[in-house]
C-alpha cells in the first residue's frame, strides 16, 4: 500500500472497527476451555514466520493440543483477491476464518499488528492470547507478557509450559 492517504484511511478505520468492538464480558475458566480446544490458528509474524522458534512452537503445540487442528496464518499470505480496496481481509475471506470455529487464536507478533488484531477480533474465537501490550488490548482475553530482553523462543516456550500447566 504505497499511497499515503490509503495508509491514513486504513488506519482510521481500522482503529474504529477495533475500538468499536467490546471486550468480551463473558469469564472464561481457561483450563477447562483449554481441554476442549479442537481448532486453533496461531498468527505468526510477517517478517519471520519460518524462523525455527515459531516452527518448534506450532510443533510443540500440536503436543499440548493433539486432537486439535492447528493453523497459521501470516498477513503477508494475503492476496489481493482476500482483501478490500483498504487492504484489510474482506468480508468472504473472514467468513472463511469465522466458519472454521477456531477455539484458540494465538497472536504471536511481539508488537501488535492491526491486521492480525482486526483478523483475531472478527474470528469468534473464545480465546484469543497475544505477546505484545497496546492499544487493542481489549481484542485478546489472555495476556502473555514477559520481560522486554526475553528472547522470542524462550517467550513461546513458556507458553507452551503454560498451557501445558492449565489444562492439567
Amino acid at each position: 500500500m504505497s499511497n499515503p492517504i490509503k495508509k491514513i484511511i486504513l488506519g482510521k478505520y481500522l482503529s474504529f472497527r477495533l475500538k468499536m468492538l467490546l471486550s468480551q464480558e463473558r469469564a472464561y475458566d481457561f483450563s477447562s476451555e483449554l481441554n476442549k480446544v479442537k481448532k486453533a490458528l496461531v498468527i505468526l509474524p510477517a517478517q519471520n514466520e519460518y524462523s525455527e522458534p515459531f516452527q518448534v512452537f506450532v510443533k510443540k503445540l500440536n503436543t499440548v493440543f493433539p486432537n486439535a487442528n492447528i493453523s497459521t496464518f501470516v498477513s503477508s499470505s494475503l492476496r489481493k483477491t482476500d482483501m478490500s480496496w483498504l487492504g484489510v481481509p474482506n468480508e468472504q475471506y473472514l467468513k472463511i476464518i469465522r466458519d472454521e470455529q477456531f477455539d484458540l487464536v494465538i497472536d504471536a507478533n511481539d508488537e501488535q499488528d492491526k491486521i492480525c488484531s482486526y483478523l483475531c477480533a472478527l474470528s469468534g474465537a473464545p480465546m484469543r492470547l497475544n505477546l505484545a501490550s497496546g492499544e487493542y488490548d481489549s481484542i485478546y482475553n489472555l495476556h502473555f507478557r514477559t520481560a522486554a530482553d526475553k528472547k522470542m523462543d524462550d517467550r513461546l516456550v513458556n507458553i507452551v509450559s503454560y498451557f501445558e500447566h492449565l489444562k492439567k
